[in-house]
């Protein structure tokens, strides 16, 4: 991807999951009902507005509704987030967050067996 992917805040994120976990594009209402139903449908709309802002979302008018579609894959952002991460807790040492994780003992031994295969298939 050429151009800079933002971080997004906790909302706009939960947004763009629920968009990126649909196998089709979701109009105001059913981005509505799976993540905001508790808040005014106002900030949904505003979400989803500042996300089209971004350039993460393209809005389509379909009669009277708007549907969205992602423009930056699920993929592209978490490299981005993953790398930013990395970058600023770790100094860039993929070793040093692996050892964090080990240390602070919240791996279970499925998820040290699964880390282990990934290193041997890569």
């Amino acid at each position: 991807m050429n151009r800079e992917i933002k971080r997004l805040p906790e909302l706009e994120l939960e947004a763009m999951l629920t968009i990126w976990k649909s196998d089709k594009a979701l109009n105001t209402g059913e981005i509505h009902q799976r993540l905001m139903k508790q808040r005014p449908l106002q900030v949904t709309q505003t979400v989803l507005s500042r996300l089209e802002e971004k350039a993460f979302v393209r809005r389509e008018k379909q009669g009277r509704l708007n549907y969205f579609y992602p423009l930056v894959a699920e993929e592209d952002y978490r490299a981005k987030e993953t790398a930013s991460f990395l970058e600023k807790l770790y100094g860039n040492s993929p070793a040093r967050l692996v050892a964090a994780l080990v240390q602070s003992e919240s791996l279970s031994a499925e998820d040290l067996a699964e880390i282990k295969r990934i290193l041997e298939r890569g």
